[in-house]
């Protein structure tokens, strides 16, 4: 971390106080809370003093810059409970570097190469080293390992446009070090073979092959992946496609993307380190997704809000990405959190991300879907769809063969889809949630105050976030007794409330599928959880007494409400609404 003004570099500070500048700088332009920079700086090592430790950096750090650059609380200002970092435009490396790498991007699709590789330099200038080098914390360390992915993908897109406009002997020696610091990213290996290929050493570019063969054998247990066995057998065809570019012909297009490797798209969002429980469900989506079959193998997770679908499926598909060795796809399909995703366009990313170019993607979205499934016929792919909304959305996102596999999230249960497994997700048990609060909060804490932490669990049903939301708020006040913490809990009528960290947020999870209800489903849904009206667990009959309607119609109204995610079916023609669900929905009925 640095800090420079006007020419000069201005001391960050040391250790912490930099974890609290990076937090703040990577969030410029937005309020970043106390609770966050306690979460994010020291985890679940923050000691009984951290919010005056908190007062004490920021202080400092307006201290140093106000030395500098004058005054610093228009810089670094105080609001809404929290501090923001007011930057001018790329005031900030990393962002600078990404309009670079981003406008690169557009020059590469608009297919000036030789433009686009001189951008991608340019922003891979900006690096002088680790990022974040030094800085402690949870955050830093998340964010050294994303800063670190983001850089090697600009790198390669730049090594790959500068081997097909004829760089590949000046690029051999780049590649050879960039091989040996990363051996088990298989597309820079492709991109050494090919340099060395086109500049006449054969041989050496298929020991490269033999060479990572070996270390994927050794160190994963996998094969190379098809773009890169292709590339060997063209290699040994001796492929007049993989001839150096003469002025003539320009750049190679034989090469980049598909030959030289097909992309390995690695987009999986980052797993949780507390993630605890659920394992008989990840190992049953672990054992469908890598099951043998005529088709693709299809796994669908439902539940209702926050019962941590994402979560779960994150963690599973990182339990077996090494046996996709051609990428993993992911893509929030936003069903609930606002306009669904148009499947065409998140076809337009797929193919972008498996190396298609983008004048060479169909604007038609029934083409765009052909090709899609003609890219991944025969290699091995996961493809991660979350949140979906319905078996419409995700139909045109299926792969055609039987090499892939595809796990589906979302709050319907999606049975048109026809899954090779189907995942209902519910509550944890009792002792997966005294195992989530002790690895969030910590064993000793939950241990001396267990009669407080079962009145937590109990206040939180079992539910996934809002356990996570109760635990990172007991982590952020480690002077406060579970007790008191519980006490607030407890009352129904500031319970929502209480259930809110950050950007998350029990109740708004809640609004999102209730917004999405028809009128007449929403009254419903109020008049089903009105006080003394029906027992906790109701029949389909004493729902339609509630609701003036036939069994058949009231039937239909509950099972809607259980795709939506807001009412649970226990079993047969029974229902009953989770507690926090109970308490929305009475909110909801008294502000209407």
């Amino acid at each position: 971390m640095r800090i420079q003004h006007g020419g000069h570099e201005i001391a960050a500070g040391a250790g912490q106080r930099q974890a609290v500048l990076a937090v703040l700088a990577l969030s410029a332009g937005r309020v970043v809370t106390a609770d966050e920079l306690v979460r994010r700086v020291w985890g679940e090592s923050a000691p009984p003093s951290v919010a005056a430790m908190v007062r004490n950096h920021v202080s400092r750090l307006r201290a140093t810059i106000g030395a500098e650059a004058g005054d610093a609380a228009r810089i670094l200002v105080s609001r809404a409970g929290g501090y923001v970092l007011e930057l001018a435009d790329r005031g900030l490396d990393t962002a600078e570097f990404d309009v670079l790498a981003d406008a690169a991007a557009r020059r590469q699709d608009r297919g000036e190469a030789a433009a686009a590789a001189g951008l991608y330099r340019e922003a891979l200038g900006l690096w002088t080293g680790t990022a974040l080098s030094g800085v402690p914390g949870p955050y830093a360390e998340r964010q050294r390992e994303r800063l670190t992915e983001r850089r090697l993908a600009v790198l390669e897109s730049c090594l790959e446009l500068e081997l097909g406009l004829g760089g590949h002997a000046r690029l051999v020696e780049e590649l050879t070090a960039l091989c040996a610091e990363h051996p088990l990213r298989e597309n820079p290996r492709g991109l050494l073979m090919a340099a060395l290929y086109r500049s006449g050493r054969q041989a050496e570019a298929l020991e490269v092959f033999t060479a990572t063969r070996r270390v994927l054998t050794e160190e994963l247990g996998v094969e190379p992946g098809s773009g890169l066995r292709r590339l060997q057998q063209r290699i040994l065809a001796a492929d007049p496609g993989l001839a150096p570019p003469s002025p003539a012909t320009g750049p190679a297009h034989g090469v980049a993307p598909s030959a030289a490797t097909a992309k390995r798209p690695a987009q999986l969002p980052a797993d949780v380190g507390d993630f605890t429980g659920r394992t008989a469900e990840v190992e049953a989506i672990a054992n469908g997704l890598t099951r043998e079959g005529p088709t693709a193998a299809l796994v669908t997770v439902s539940g209702a809000a926050g019962v941590g679908k994402t979560t779960l499926a994150v963690r599973a598909a990182r339990t077996v990405r090494a046996a996709f060795a051609d990428g993993q796809l992911y893509a929030d399909l936003s069903g609930v959190r606002g306009e669904p995703a148009d499947p065409a366009e998140v076809l337009g990313g797929f193919l972008r991300a498996l190396g298609v170019p983008a004048p060479a993607i169909p604007a038609h979205p029934g083409e765009r879907a052909e090709l899609y499934r003609t890219v991944l016929a025969g290699r091995r792919v996961l493809v991660v769809l979350d949140e979906a909304r319905d078996e419409e959305q995700i139909r045109p996102l299926l792969p055609g063969g039987s090499s892939c596999a595809v796990l589906v999230t979302g709050r319907a249960r999606l049975p048109g889809l026809r899954p090779s497994l189907a995942v209902e997700l519910g509550l944890l048990a009792h002792a997966e949630v005294v195992e989530f609060l002790s690895a969030v909060v910590g064993h000793p804490r939950i241990a001396a105050e267990r009669a407080a932490a079962d009145d937590i669990a109990a206040a939180c049903g079992g539910l996934p976030l809002a356990l996570r939301i109760a635990a990172t708020k007991i982590a952020a006040r480690p002077s406060w007794s579970l007790a008191a913490i519980a006490a607030r809990l407890t009352n129904e009528d500031r319970r929502l409330g209480e259930l809110r960290v950050g950007d998350l947020a029990i109740e708004s999870e809640l609004r999102l599928g209730y917004r999405r209800l028809t009128d007449e489903l929403a009254a419903a849904f109020r008049r089903l959880a009105g006080p003394g009206l029906l027992p906790s667990d109701w029949s389909t009959e004493e729902a339609a007494a509630v609701l003036g309607l036939p069994e058949e119609a009231a039937s239909g109204m509950a099972e809607r409400l259980v795709n939506a995610g807001l009412l649970d079916s226990p079993g047969p023609g029974r229902y009953r609404f989770h507690e926090l669900v109970r308490l929305f929905a009475r909110a909801e009925a008294a502000a209407t």
